[in-house]
């Protein structure tokens, strides 16, 4: 359906625009099937190649309709279908010509003509007659035109929510802090340059958004929070990486057309479960070159959580989310989390070259595809005598279909409010001879695609298969097909003893993007060069290549005169992980620039090793926010058990910044000794805190908690109010349940899904009828939270 249906019933005629549309709708749906088929024999490749096959589908899908009037037609006559002769058009004033002959008699009338009657005639300027007793009221409607209407009213929805986004988006854009001055610009450039970004990207600061995300379709943008400018450097990292990698790969302009595609067969479930697919791949092969760029997986996976967690997109208006990429969505995290903390996943990319082989197959396969018309027309049918009564089949009740049984696990994902499947189109809705061609031809059809054109159609693509099926590529042997030419490495290490400054600069970043083992002495020598920004470039290109045997040589750099230098050396270590570089980044935590400090204590969370937690114990105390910050989400990262009296002193830090990491480090601890602090810290001023240590108390699991967090259940802050029941659920104590049965009321939605979620943790019958309830609560996921609830509680 699409556009194409109107032209088809304009210029065929019902019976034929009708063989039309339903032959576009099979084709569509054969397509997504065979998309969902390619990539389940692909489901041990990497993400990026699933997401290629679901684009490619969809893409398809949207294709076929315009495609069957626009190609030549290649007929496979597998169906005869016979045409009707037209009835001819009296009109007032107009004589009848003798010999036309009179209008059959509607297959729908009960009762036959009066004698007397001329069948089907008025007379010049009279008025038309009344139609006869019995006869249905919609029996002169054309049913096409108002299938084609009801589908132009669900199409023209889908497609106007995207407009409204792109242009809701494109006027936030020009009213959007453009950021010039944020610290973590620079590292942003720079993981731009590292994922080959175009140096166009704009990036945007608010205060209204809290969740990271991309949007433009052709001038790309990434959004921060304004908090983004208090964020560790590990998050910032995570989370530029992230939204780069959307950029990178296109996705705003794939999810725009995977919208339109879904515009045009909202009707069709596959359509929908194809573009849920889709969102799912694209989120998991973004997290793919997050991690192939060396991010540790439960680095990931725990910022990911705590994004998730305390981060919301929704503050912005909702009416951009359909032309948005936000970085978390809590109904694909479960999923995303088990691959990113799976090692045996592929992370490989798609190199341009095979992508464009996969879409020159599919575009070569789809044509002859959509050219196919399985069906052709015999002999016209002549006007039969009507019998004076028509008895038609008993009508069919259909069958009642078994409802979808929730997912085993903590928690189910979210519905999709976009995947319900549109109206099911009654039989009776068709009239008479129109009926019967469709009905012949739509089986014909299915029956003659199936057989015929489609087994076509899998050859063809059997290409595409086969060339899908190798781009499961480690990272490693794309590097090793793409060596640097020794003489350019030869040309750009003899420029860094050029005389000029700004040569050696220009040659260490250009020799930072080569990415070469070969590069490393170089590097290694340029440390100790004149000019600050090449010292600097090298200790990057240092972290990047990953080696080892640079721990010593950058331990040497933390000494550098230059704050810059220092900082970078620190970051790169951090890298490197090694342990040998502890004492050099302990010696670091006492440097007199607050930003190398910082810098190595973030660096001593990603080593995790215990050796560290007497200097950041220290650095605990700094007089710097940011480093007491990052010192302790470093000890949060080691779990070192001394480190619990430091941190629950560092609840009462005068920064709400240092108590909320403070918080979240006891939660990673899960010392029950902790317990009493994370109580008191219940009561901070800042709800970001309090959220935490709601969030920290869950994680403990002590009963002793659960009065405080019942209390919490009354905090003024929504999302204080989420955690509260998020941690009782995780304690499941069943003192707790008449407090959340309460809370099931609550105004905001978000809690009251969170309050059926731990009620389903708990598991007592006292909550069976506040959940039935909750069935019939405003919001779809409350009311799908408490289904999966009740089914807890029927184990």
């Amino acid at each position: 359906m699409s556009l194409f249906s109107f032209l088809a019933l304009e210029t065929l005629g019902e019976p034929a625009a009708m063989l039309l549309i339903a032959d576009a709708v099979i084709k569509a749906t054969l397509l997504l099937s065979l998309a969902g088929l390619v990539a389940a024999v692909l489901r041990r490749s990497s993400a990026a190649t699933r997401h290629l096959v679901w684009t490619l589908g969809l893409m398809c899908a949207l294709a076929v309709p315009a495609l069957s009037l626009a190609v030549p037609r290649w007929q496979l006559p597998i169906v005869t279908v016979e045409r009707a002769v037209p009835e001819p058009r009296l009109d007032a004033g107009r004589s009848v010509p003798a010999n036309a002959p009179a209008p059959r008699q509607s297959r729908h009338q009960s009762s036959p003509l009066r004698d007397g009657d001329a069948p089907g005639r008025s007379m010049p300027g009279a008025p038309s007659p009344a139609p006869p007793a019995g006869t249905p009221l919609l029996s002169n409607v054309s049913w096409p035109a108002v299938l084609g209407a009801v589908w132009l009213a669900g199409a023209l929805l889908i497609v106007g929510r995207l407009a409204v986004g792109l242009l809701a988006v494109q006027w936030m854009s020009r009213r959007t802090e453009v950021v010039t001055d944020a610290r973590w610009l620079p590292l942003a450039r720079e993981l731009a340059a590292e994922v080959g970004v175009s140096p166009r990207l704009t990036f945007l600061r608010s205060a209204r958004a809290t969740m990271p995300m991309a949007w433009g379709l052709l001038k790309p943008s990434v959004l921060m929070p304004a908090d983004a400018d208090g964020w560790p450097v590990s998050r910032l990292r995570i989370v530029l990486l992230h939204e780069l990698a959307h950029v990178k790969r296109r996705d705003c302009l794939t999810h725009a057309l995977a919208q339109l595609a879904c515009a045009v067969h909202w009707f069709n479930p596959l359509a929908w479960v194809a573009a849920r697919r889709l969102r799912t791949e694209r989120e998991r092969a973004c997290d793919d070159l997050v991690l192939a760029a060396g991010t540790r997986g439960s680095d990931y996976a725990d910022q990911l959580l705590d994004i998730a967690r305390v981060m919301r997109a929704g503050r912005f208006p909702v009416v951009i989310m359909g032309a948005t990429l936000a970085m978390a969505h809590q109904s694909q995290l479960e999923g995303r989390l088990i691959a990113i903390l799976d090692p045996k996943v592929p992370r490989a990319g798609l190199s341009r070259l095979r992508a464009a082989l996969a879409t020159v197959t599919a575009a070569c396969a789809v044509l002859p595809f959509a050219a196919v018309q399985p069906w052709a027309y015999g002999t016209p049918l002549q006007p039969a005598p009507e019998p004076t009564a028509v008895v038609g089949p008993p009508a069919i009740a259909p069958q009642a279909q078994p409802a979808a049984q929730p997912q085993t696990g903590s928690r189910p994902p979210a519905p999709d409010p976009q995947q319900a499947p549109g109206p099911a189109i009654p039989e009776a809705a068709v009239p008479g001879a129109t009926q019967a061609a469709v009905q012949a031809a739509v089986q014909g059809a299915v029956q003659g695609v199936v057989q015929g054109a489609a087994q076509g159609a899998l050859q063809g693509v059997q290409g595409a298969i086969a060339s899908l099926a190798d781009l499961d590529i480690e990272v490693e042997q794309d590097k090793a097909t793409s060596k640097t030419d020794p003489k350019m490495i030869a040309a750009l290490t003899a420029a860094l003893k050029d005389v000029d400054r700004e040569v050696r600069e220009a040659a260490m970043h250009a020799l930072v993007q080569l990415r070469d083992p070969a590069i490393f002495e170089p590097l290694v020598a340029a440390l100790k060069d004149t000019s600050a920004d090449v010292r600097e470039a090298a200790a990057s290109g240092l972290a990047q290549l990953r080696d080892r045997r640079a721990v010593q040589p950058l331990a040497g750099a933390l000494k550098d005169e230059n704050a810059g230098v220092r900082e970078q050396a620190a970051f790169a270590l951090g890298q490197l992980r090694d342990p040998a570089s502890i004492d050099a980044l302990i010696g670091a935590l006492k440097d007199q620039n607050p930003n190398v400090r910082e810098q190595a204590a973030f660096a001593l969370g990603q080593i995790r090793d215990p050796r560290s937690v007497d200097g950041l114990l220290s650095a605990l105390k700094d007089a710097n926010a940011n480093v007491r910050e990052q010192a302790a989400f470093a000890l949060g990262q080691i779990r070192d058990k001394r480190a619990v009296a430091a941190l629950a002193a560092a609840m009462s830090d005068s920064s709400a910044s240092v108590r909320e990491q403070a918080v979240f480090a006891l939660g990673q601890i899960r010392d029950a000794s902790a317990v009493d602090g994370l109580m008191t810290a219940l009561h901070d001023t800042n709800p970001d805190v309090r959220q935490q240590a709601a969030f920290a108390l869950g994680q403990l699991r002590d009963r002793r908690a659960v009065e405080p967090l019942i209390s919490a259940l009354k905090d003024a802050d929504a999302d204080v109010r989420e955690q509260a029941a998020f941690g009782l659920g995780q304690i499941r104590d069943r003192s707790a349940v008449e407090a959340l049965v309460i809370a099931l009321k609550d105004s905001d939605a978000s809690v009251r899904e969170q309050v059926a979620f731990a009620l389903g943790q708990i598991r007592d019958p006292r909550a069976i009828d506040p959940l039935t309830n909750a069935l019939k609560d405003s919001s779809a996921s409350v009311r799908q939270q408490a289904a999966f609830a009740l089914g807890q509680l029927a184990r």
